[in-house]
Parts: structure tokens; sequence; C-alpha cells
């Protein structure tokens, strides 16, 4: 139980990087209410979750070294990152959202809808993590998942509260993301053996 729970900490955290750079953006948006952020993010992980259930269930999974091939978009966006790291990421697009969003709702579904946008290595990642386990050990995780979410929005509402450099944070996070993603791809080949599967085949 303790490796699980470490598991489960450490996927959550190497795929929420750039998430804490979102949300460093929506808590420093005065348009934005503390709420609203935090209301955001829940439903975006909420929604990353039960995708990864549903990809769990379905019929795919059958096959376990197949599983890891999902590991290839991740690893693909990553080192496509890696090549380019840029100085534009999802936080430019998260301000110019939370400019035209009007009304409670909309707002928190601006920081769900922009949360969940690029978050198809994060469903990846939780659905390879998840794949095989008991309902206990899964709704474990989403007790989890959930603390360390509130952890994250606590955290980044902390810091832009501070006097600490908010672009400086963002431009790390965004050095870091692509690492955090390249490596998320690797660890799911390595899981289901994909590696020595495709090897096999040549």
């Amino acid at each position: 139980m303790p490796v699980f729970v470490a598991t489960v900490t450490a996927a959550y955290v190497s795929t929420n990087v750039d998430g804490y750079a979102l949300l460093l953006t929506f808590f420093s948006n005065a348009r934005f209410r503390t709420v609203e952020i935090v209301a955001g993010q829940f439903v975006s992980m909420a929604v990353q979750l039960m995708s990864s259930i549903a990809i769990t269930q379905s019929a795919w999974v059958a096959n376990a070294p197949s599983i890891g091939l999902a590991g290839i978009v991740p690893l693909a966006v990553g080192l496509a990152r890696i090549a380019g790291l840029r100085q534009g990421n999802r936080c430019d697009e998260c301000s110019a959202e939370g400019r035209t969003a009007t009304g409670c709702a909309s707002r928190i579904f601006t920081v769900a809808a922009v949360a969940t946008s690029g978050a198809v290595d994060n469903v990846l990642m939780y659905s390879g993590l998840l794949i095989g386990r008991p309902p206990a050990a899964v709704s474990l995780a989403t007790v989890i998942f959930g603390v360390l979410t509130a952890i994250l929005c606590l955290g980044a509402f902390v810091t832009t509260r501070s006097h600490v450099s908010i672009s400086g944070l963002q431009k790390a996070a965004a050095r870091l993301s692509p690492f955090a993603t390249t490596a998320i791809g690797l660890s799911l080949l390595i899981r289901f053996d994909t590696l020595a599967w495709i090897y096999s085949f040549a």
C-alpha cells in the first residue's frame, strides 16, 4: 500500500507541473475568484479520472504490452516540446480566455476546459496506473488525487499572494513540463514491457 500511494503521488506530481503554472495565471487574474478556480480545477480532475477509469474498463486493454503503446503520445509530445522549448505555453491561452469569460459558471468552465485541454498525457498515465487495480485501490487513488488537487490549488494561491516572481515560476514550469511528459511516456512503455514487445517483431 505505501508503494501504491507513493506511485500515485509521483504520477500526479509529474503530470501537473504545467497545471501549477496554469493555476498561477488564473489566481493572478482578477476576473477569476478563488472558488471558481478551485471548482474548475476539481472538475478537470474529475473528468481526467473518469476518462482514465473508462479506459481501464474498455476491451482494448486485454493485451498488456499493447497498453504501453499509449505512452508513445506523451513521449512524442514531450520530445517535441523539449526540442522546441519556446516561451509560449497554455498559460497564454488561459489568460486570453479569462478576459472574455463572464459569469461564475462560465469562469468555472473556462478553468476546467483549459486545464483539461492539454491533459491527454495525464489520462494515459492515470489509466496505465489504474489498470488491473482492485476497486479499493481505485477509490484510494481517487481520494489521493483529490487531496493533491487541493494542495496544488493551495500552493498556487499562496504563491500568487507572496512576493515570488510568478513569471519566473511559470517559465520554470514550462521548461520542466516537457521532461515530465517524456518521462510519463517512457514509464508507460517500460511498465508494460512494450519496448521488448515491439523489439520481438523485429
